[in-house]
């Protein structure tokens, strides 16, 4: 039962701040397309890049247009990556342990879940996207503000914890190595796209107070990677994530020697993050260092799986 239920908390952690994060990329993109160059069709297919997947995309739609591409990535149950979908999955997870969490946030999941699978796209595209999509985020939002209120600081908290914030730094390294792949192509209209990420994590203002009116890569990429006070930083979810790993209590001295490489795997990330300098952003090795950044989000996503979540076999028997 331990297997399962801290399956279920890490994935409700994960899939709620999955939703949160497209919702906001979304709405931000939706808004800023038109400053972009490029015909719609350029404009929809790197939202797709960035949250979704090219090749099942074309495959269930073909073309890229606003309908089909708002559909994909916002109501389609068979894309797990669309934020019904996320939806559900956390709503599911939180299903099944509800006796173990505070009943208002199931109130709040079930509640988004059951107005977001109502809608069709005309109901985005007839009103307001950005207050579709704003509703959504503010929703998650409060889901996060009423667990960080009522939940005690135990391991179910833990847990929760530490699959949104390994979500959160995947995301960030996603939306970086997109802006970088984006701004080598040389028909790139980078103030637009720049802004939009920075505006995606809600962290333009702080960056402003930081860098005033130099907007540049890689003063965003530095940001967005090294920033320890900023929330949505790698930096800052490493910390966070570190901090999570360190306050699972156990009784199984196996288990607890497992938890103890996770957070040690994760300050080592934070210790190789605070040695990153200026000259290393500049350099050719940033697409290394990203992927390797989410190679190690990846291993110890793997790691958690192997050490806490029955396999499939398991659970059967």
């Amino acid at each position: 039962m331990m297997g399962r239920t801290a399956e279920a908390l890490f994935w409700i952690g994960r899939y709620s701040e999955r939703t949160e994060n497209h919702a906001r990329l979304i709405d931000v993109y939706y808004h800023i397309r038109e400053d972009m160059e490029g015909s719609s069709k350029q404009s929809w297919s790197r939202l797709i890049d960035t949250i979704g997947d090219r090749a099942a995309f074309t495959e269930q739609y073909g073309s890229f247009t606003e309908q089909h591409v708002l559909q994909y990535i916002t109501l389609d149950k068979n894309n797990a990556n669309s934020l019904l979908a996320c939806t559900n999955h956390a709503r599911a997870n939180l299903r099944n342990i509800r006796e173990k969490m505070p009943s208002e946030l199931w109130d709040i999941l079930n509640g988004l879940y059951l107005w977001l699978k109502e809608k069709e796209v005309r109901d985005i595209t007839n009103d307001s996207p950005h207050l579709f999509y704003r509703f959504i985020r503010d929703t998650l939002s409060m889901f996060q503000g009423a667990a960080t209120s009522v939940m005690p600081r135990q391991n179910e908290w833990h847990f929760v914890e530490a699959g949104r914030y390994l979500e959160r730094a995947e995301n960030v390294l996603r939306l970086i190595q997109s802006l970088c792949s984006e701004y080598a192509k040389e028909d790139f209209s980078s103030y637009p796209l720049m802004l939009a990420v920075l505006k995606s994590v809600s962290g333009y203002e702080s960056y402003r107070k930081e860098y005033a009116d130099t907007v540049n890569l890689n003063s965003i990429i530095k940001f967005l990677l090294l920033n320890e006070t900023f929330p949505r930083s790698v930096a800052f979810s490493m910390q966070s994530l570190e901090r999570s790993f360190k306050g699972i209590q156990l009784d199984d001295p196996e288990l607890t020697n497992a938890v103890h490489k996770l957070a040690k795997l994760a300050g080592k990330v934070k210790a190789n993050l605070a040695c990153i300098d200026e000259e290393d952003l500049r350099s050719g090795k940033l697409e290394a260092t990203l992927q390797t950044l989410l190679d190690s989000c990846n291993g110890m996503g793997v790691r958690m799986s192997k050490v806490f979540f029955p396999s499939r076999e398991e659970v059967i028997a």
